[in-house]
């Protein structure tokens, strides 16, 4: 990560981050099996891997993942998760974009989530092409984050009340676009082929899950809120109790975009 201190962020979200992060659905662990042709035969790197929302379910496809993060505490909460998933062909690792070289070998497929957004992109994308086979590939995922981009009444309320305890927020943009979108930067530093798979799908969040996925924001975690996060739960349970809503529904878009190691490097 381009800062030690990165790492720390997430320190006291991992218990939240492993139990009410969304996953991405199968569709996209389909959809890189038949692209890179994973078979058990196969090694992925898992860069920024959290608390395995990938490194788990990818697992099922090879014969082995390393799964590497900088925070101790996100891993052993991968590590519960892919006991329970009785997934045992995972190594997980402590380390970042800055530990990728040809130390680790070679894989077939490089994967990360929302850490490439932490990440050293430029230096990180020209050291996976130097570990990744001919005919392998990196694949990036995403979802919306519907705290500061969400469009939902619900949305704005739950990010209002938070601003009552904690002052240094992100802006609330709603959807943005970027000037330099993963896709393109992953082709211009040597990847080829780039697609974007999007599947859009409605998530229903209960209250429980509303509360439990504030506190896995780095911007929200129970580092940040401190001896008030007790009072700032009550406060969000009372919130979305006076929306009067049966349901709380985001409307999700999981993106993978995914280019190729040329096979003449």
């Amino acid at each position: 990560m381009p800062s030690e201190n990165k790492a720390d962020l997430f320190a006291s979200t991992a218990n939240y981050y492993s139990k009410y992060r969304p996953g991405y659905t199968d569709r996209p662990f389909e959809y890189l099996a038949g692209r890179f042709g994973l078979d058990d035969t196969g090694r992925v790197l898992d860069l920024g891997c959290g608390t395995g929302e990938i490194s788990i379910p990818i697992s099922a496809y090879v014969n082995e993942v390393l799964a590497m993060d900088p925070n101790e505490s996100m891993l052993d909460e991968g590590r519960k998760k892919a006991n329970n998933s009785s997934r045992s062909n995972i190594e997980w690792r402590i380390g970042s974009d800055r530990d990728v070289s040809d130390r680790l070998g070679t894989f077939q497929l490089v994967t990360m989530g929302r850490s490439f957004h932490w990440m050293d992109q430029k230096q990180t994308l020209e050291s996976l092409l130097k570990i990744i086979r001919p005919g392998g590939g990196v694949a990036i995922f995403g979802n919306r984050e519907w705290f500061t981009r969400g469009t939902k009444n619900w949305q704005r309320e739950v990010y209002s009340v938070t601003t009552d305890y904690l002052s240094n927020l992100p802006d609330r943009t709603g959807p943005v676009e970027y000037d330099d979108p993963w896709h393109k930067k992953i082709a211009k530093f040597g990847f080829r082929d780039v697609e974007e798979l999007s599947i859009y799908l409605n998530r229903e969040w209960t209250v429980d899950e509303i509360v439990g996925y504030l506190f896995s924001l780095s911007y929200c975690s129970p580092e940040k809120v401190g001896d008030q996060r007790e009072e700032l739960e009550k406060s969000v349970r009372n919130r979305l109790a006076n929306l009067d809503q049966d349901s709380f529904v985001q409307e999700d878009i999981v993106t993978i975009i995914s280019g190729c190691r040329p096979t003449d490097n």
